[in-house]
């Protein structure tokens, strides 16, 4: 008897097919991000809600309401009333606190380490004026108001320190960078001097000045160009009177001082600094 032997059929497979629809639907979605990234700050403009300013008043003397040169805020921080406005803190190293009617800011710490308390209040445009007294610490130090904040990764800095220099500075997703570099002024009350320090923010336009002096600024508008600023030139950008920036059109605004370690010869010195803030006033542009 034959023994018929099994045959195998061979079962053939298509290629496996690559999917093509991937690639555009990748490609948009790479758009769509970049987009997003570059327009980031717009898209959150958008969602932002309403300024939040505090109670209208009047500015002494002159009638006015907000919106035409009226007083938005005022504080000469005398009881727990007007400080209740600010935030107040203490974590061991940096520290707001209310001492004899002033807004008092201080750091101590083994690193350079700065930090400011903030006003519970959303802002667009504006004009602060504020009185600032270093109390301790060395001259080496910088003494700030930060301005349309939206959160802590995100704000604007103007310094001025107790041996004479000012300075621009922004915060965009909690990277810090310069605008406008340190730069020498004889209107800077020097030492335990007081100043009297000027932000002025209308739109995307912000003017600064110390004791009723307007500053210049060495700035670019140039992506990745750092200008430095010499006695004579601002070189690798031009000399202004005003800054222009549209990435935060509101926020809040804060006081703050900055300590830098230093070295006595020997050893490295704690970053150190006491300032005392009084006197604010808050004034609608125009007035």
């Amino acid at each position: 008897m034959s023994q018929q032997q099994p045959t195998h059929e061979k079962q053939l497979r298509s290629p496996r097919r690559f999917p093509w629809w991937i690639i555009p639907v990748a490609l948009v979605l790479i758009v769509a991000f970049a987009v997003g990234w570059l327009f980031r700050f717009r898209i959150q403009r958008l969602l932002e809600p309403a300024p939040t300013l505090p109670p209208a008043l009047s500015a002494p003397g002159d009638g006015d309401t907000a919106g035409t040169g009226g007083l938005l805020y005022q504080t000469d921080f005398a009881d727990d009333e007007a400080l209740a406005d600010w935030e107040l803190f203490d974590d061991g190293v940096i520290a707001a606190a209310g001492e004899d009617g002033q807004l008092v800011v201080s750091v101590n710490a083994l690193m350079d380490a700065g930090g400011y308390s903030g006003l519970n209040y959303t802002l667009d445009d504006f004009v602060l004026e504020v009185d600032a007294t270093k109390l301790d610490g060395p001259d080496n130090n910088a003494i700030f108001v930060v301005f349309r904040m939206v959160d802590g990764q995100n704000y604007n800095r103007f310094d001025i320190s107790s041996d004479g220099y000012y300075s621009i500075s922004r915060v965009r997703d909690g990277v810090q960078s310069v605008v406008s570099d340190w730069m020498p002024s004889p209107a800077i009350n020097t030492g335990d001097g007081t100043n009297r320090l000027r932000v002025e923010a209308v739109g995307d336009t912000f003017r600064f000045a110390v004791n009723g002096e307007p500053l210049t600024l060495c700035v670019s508008y140039e992506e990745g160009v750092q200008p430095i600023p010499t006695t004579e030139e601002c070189v690798g950008g031009e000399m202004v009177e005003e800054w222009v920036n549209d990435d935060l059109p509101r926020g809040k605004v804060g006081l703050g001082v900055q300590g830098y370690t230093g070295f006595d010869g020997q050893q490295t010195t704690p970053a150190q600094a006491t300032v005392a803030f009084d006197n604010v006033e808050i004034t609608a542009p125009g007035g």
